[in-house]
């Protein structure tokens, strides 16, 4: 029992420092006054969010069964609010309290 307790403990202070260390990576390659972003990096940023996003949506519907049209309106409400308003805090936030009020209001 204590030797498990050991090893959980490992295991997650391995997660913290490889956490910590991939956060702070950017902040010691590019901080200071002194140094500069690379080109590439300012080229790859304006795409590489919206890319992300499509890939967590093509992975979210990709196991889902037409049993409810609840996760499609969502996802609709979450895309609509993101094309408009360009804010991903409010689309994620609302899509996630929409498809929560429709699955517990609306039971199929």
């Amino acid at each position: 029992m204590r030797d498990e307790i050991w090893y959980m403990i490992g295991i997650v202070a391995a997660g913290f420092v490889v956490n910590f260390g991939l956060r702070a990576l950017p902040f010691i390659l590019f901080g200071g006054k002194d140094r500069k972003i690379p080109a590439w990096i300012d080229r790859v940023s304006g795409f590489i969010s919206p890319v992300i996003i499509a890939a967590l949506v093509v992975y979210s519907f990709a196991g889902l069964a037409w049993r409810t049209p609840w996760p499609y309106v969502a996802g609709a409400v979450s895309v609509g609010l993101q094309v408009w308003k360009r804010n991903p805090l409010l689309s994620i936030v609302t899509g996630t309290v929409v498809y929560m009020l429709l699955l517990n209001l609306c039971h199929a």
